[in-house]
């Protein structure tokens, strides 16, 4: 158990009873979506984990202390001045005293060193495109490598360079299983037409494979995909994220505020399309990682 973390009363007597609990990443809500959607889609993933038979953990950043179960009160009053909190920004964030929002890399870290072994987000992150002269990877990846959690997600974000990003989480020894789906999705996208090495067909066949790899006592998170429930069209999305890479590169856009930007971009051009499509697959996760973990705890 970590110190110095607030846990929600809810919370702390789901974990000391071994009941489901998922946890729910905050930089959708201060870095991923425009308010008032970041709002509604948080409460949305909320009630569909407590839908599924779980309870929710939004984690994140309020005045400085990690929060594990921020109540619907705390989400507008942490979105003052918030800034996006990796791994790397939790000790200089809580110094300051800061509102942070925390990304796939954190919220997995501490959900895991307080003991909730499902967590429910959007994309994760990858290798970035441009790799070579950038060397620009998430820590998302390292992250999971050492967190053995459940992480459920539509796969990696589409600005990504998705090849280099699943031959990475190979190398890390992530299993990448697919939730009904043989494809590895792309965020808005289906299907990226990478092929997955597992399949499973329900949560039963998930907390199997959870309980073996905890049996072998190995290391990584397991990466349960799904598409979103609402995908967009993959030549429409690359046509969009290319422009996006072309604006970030000529603002001198780089490090982690490179992918806000560029989701940013992303919707101001689609439209509402996009976005409607990011708080479907949001929602959609929260569901199945609710599922996944009442059927770990049932």
């Amino acid at each position: 158990m970590l110190e110095h973390v607030r846990l929600h009363p809810e919370v702390q007597e789901a974990l000391a009873n071994k009941t489901a609990v998922v946890a729910l990443e905050t930089a959708v809500l201060t870095h991923g979506l425009p308010y008032p959607a970041n709002v509604e889609t948080l409460q949305d993933m909320t009630q569909a984990v407590r839908s599924s038979g779980a309870i929710p953990a939004v984690i994140g950043l309020l005045h400085g202390e990690v929060v594990v179960g921020l109540a619907p009160s705390e989400w507008e009053e942490m979105l003052v001045d918030a800034e996006k909190c990796s791994i790397r920004d939790l000790a200089p964030a809580i110094l300051r005293r800061k509102n942070g929002g925390t990304t796939v890399a954190a919220t997995a870290y501490i959900a895991h060193h307080v003991g909730i072994d499902v967590f429910a987000t959007g994309g994760i992150g990858g290798v970035h495109r441009g790799v070579v002269e950038t060397w620009d990877v998430s820590a998302d990846l390292y992250a999971m490598a050492s967190c053995p959690i459940v992480v459920v997600s539509s796969g990696a974000k589409s600005i990504l360079d998705l090849p280099k990003t699943m031959e990475f989480l190979e190398s890390l020894g992530i299993p990448v299983i697919g939730y009904q789906t043989r494809d590895f999705p792309g965020f808005y996208v289906a299907s990226t037409g990478l092929r997955l090495s597992g399949t499973v067909h329900d949560v039963q066949e998930v907390a199997g494979m959870v309980n073996t790899m905890r049996d072998l006592k190995l290391p990584q998170a397991l990466l349960l995909v799904q598409p979103g429930p609402s995908p967009v069209d993959p030549d429409f999305v690359e046509h969009l994220v290319q422009e996006a890479l072309e604006h970030a590169r000529a603002q001198g856009i780089s490090g982690k505020a490179t992918t806000p930007f560029l989701l940013d971009y992303l919707n101001r051009r689609a439209g509402d399309q996009l976005q409607k499509a990011n708080m479907a697959l949001l929602k959609a996760n929260a569901a199945l990682a609710g599922k996944v973990a009442a059927a770990l705890h049932g």
